[in-house]
């Protein structure tokens, strides 16, 4: 659960040893994100689109007048003029000037403890032969399944396939597979164990709000109000994300930004709050390696710090987007 926010703290740096900064080209601003290895990506928007794994990111930003016919192919061709590798950087678009940029770095490196038993580490090795995880193995799925149990009032046992490390061991303990019995491992291997289930968790969200053209979701709007403003969204991850974690990373970001434009008091005409404009993109990178995460919704830690990390960056810009429209 992320009741215990004192754990997670504001940094400086980063997640993923990601290195931020932006340049000025004769073609425009635009925020670069390097990574020191490949990063997972999940991305809306058609540069490195879809799933991938990019190493170089960028936030560019293009005049509101940018029309293309053929955007992907603009795109390279400043990518090259830039230097940068096109198949290793994944792109998003904004009119909005870097300097309007928000970020937030969040690093939680002492999460509730957790207590792996020696007769669980025994399961492990007998049970997880192959490289994947077992559903209750990472901190998330402990911590989805506490929230279930206490709020649902039952164990949680959505698509079990596995019995659980506990249940695995006590039958172990009275059936040895292949001659090994349930004897306890040392202390040193119980607590490498221990150690890498408690493995911290680092957030950062780079994101840029424009919202000139704003909109709800569900309302139609006329054609005059479909032009480039957009919100975009970079969020980064130390650990490793399932498809369905980095899925519902995008459903936390996007919720993080519809309750920034709320606090924001970005309405529509008619007084109905926007929950985006009509060009937002959104993009989650994760570097795979660290504490496994299945989840990412708003009942666990990685889910509660993309939310805090995307809100905090979006009412950045947003702010700054605000004092830009007031002075212009």
């Amino acid at each position: 659960m992320n009741t215990q926010e004192p754990f997670i703290q504001t940094v400086s740096r980063p997640a993923a040893g990601i290195t931020a900064t932006v340049n000025e080209v004769a073609a425009g601003s635009y925020l670069l994100l390097e990574a020191p290895s490949p990063l997972r990506t999940l991305s809306s928007a058609p540069w490195g689109g879809g799933f991938g794994y990019h190493r170089t990111i960028i936030n560019r930003k293009v005049d509101k007048t940018y029309a293309c016919g053929d955007p992907v192919t603009e795109m390279n061709g400043f990518l090259e003029a830039a230097g940068l590798n096109s198949e290793e950087t994944a792109c998003l678009l904004t009119s909005v000037h870097m300097s309007g940029l928000g970020q937030s770095h969040l690093r939680m490196n002492d999460p509730a403890s957790v207590k792996v038993r020696a007769d669980d580490e025994a399961a492990r090795s007998l049970f997880d032969t192959s490289d994947s995880k077992l559903d209750v193995s990472s901190q998330a799925d402990r911590e989805a399944q506490s929230f279930f149990e206490t709020f649902d009032g039952r164990p949680d046992t959505r698509g079990r396939g596995k019995a659980s490390l506990t249940a695995a061991a006590d039958r172990d303990s009275e059936n040895p597979v292949n001659g090994i019995g349930a004897a306890e491992p040392n202390a040193a291997t119980a607590a490498a164990a221990a150690a890498a289930a408690d493995t911290g968790i680092a957030v950062s969200a780079w994101v840029t709000v424009g919202y000139s053209n704003m909109a709800r979701a569900g309302r139609g709007l006329p054609a005059s109000a479909l032009f480039p403003g957009t919100i975009n969204i970079i969020v980064a991850v130390e650990g490793e994300l399932t498809d369905e974690a980095m899925v519902n990373a995008v459903i936390t970001a996007t919720e993080a930004k519809a309750a920034a434009l709320q606090d924001l008091g970005v309405a529509l005409e008619d007084g109905s709050g926007a929950t985006g404009t009509t060009t937002d993109a959104v993009l989650i990178a994760s570097t795979q390696r660290g504490r496994l995460h299945r989840y990412a919704g708003t009942a666990t830690y990685l889910g509660h710090m993309i939310g805090r990390s995307v809100y905090e960056a979006a009412m950045q810009s947003g702010m700054a987007y605000k004092k830009a429209l007031a002075l212009s």
